[in-house]
């Protein structure tokens, strides 16, 4: 009995990680992508490293130096264990709440500007949220439709 409790703690890590890595490749993926064109959008029309492949560097680098010093797993381990204490199986809380953990580091990281809160891009927004719901998906899948 405590044997099957230790395999599915263990599991459950293993899950969480996979299940993180495929949100954080979702969301370093998508960001670098929006990046890159935002840049290639605003580069003159002359400028031969931003139109032949230098965008989508130059959006790794600048996406990942601004988003990961604010990443945390905090918000999706709260999701994480309040599934498997409640013992929710359905992959629609799973989707969902991943989709809003990852969409929590964004407002909870921003620093508000002169008194007013400061909200992120909707693009921005949008990119959280969907590798957000990767991630949920995949955790579902591995460990979440047999809590």
């Amino acid at each position: 009995m405590i044997l099957r409790y230790v395999f599915r703690v263990l599991w459950l890590v293993v899950a969480f990680g996979l299940a993180a890595l495929v949100a954080l490749t979702v969301l370093f993926t998508l960001g670098s992508m929006w990046v890159g064109d935002e840049l290639r959008a605003a580069a003159l029309p002359n400028d031969p490293i931003l139109h032949q492949g230098g965008a989508t560097v130059f959006g790794i680098v600048l996406f990942a130096s601004a988003v990961a010093p604010a990443l945390t797993a905090l918000p999706a381990l709260i999701a994480v264990v309040a599934g498997e204490v409640l013992k929710i199986r359905s992959w629609i809380y799973y989707v969902v709440a991943g989709g809003l953990s990852l969409a929590a580091i964004p407002l909870l990281a921003g620093t508000p500007e002169a008194g007013s809160a400061a909200i992120p891009a909707g693009e921005y927004m949008t990119i959280f949220v969907t590798a957000g719901f990767a991630g949920g998906f995949i955790y579902w899948l591995l460990a979440g439709a047999r809590a």
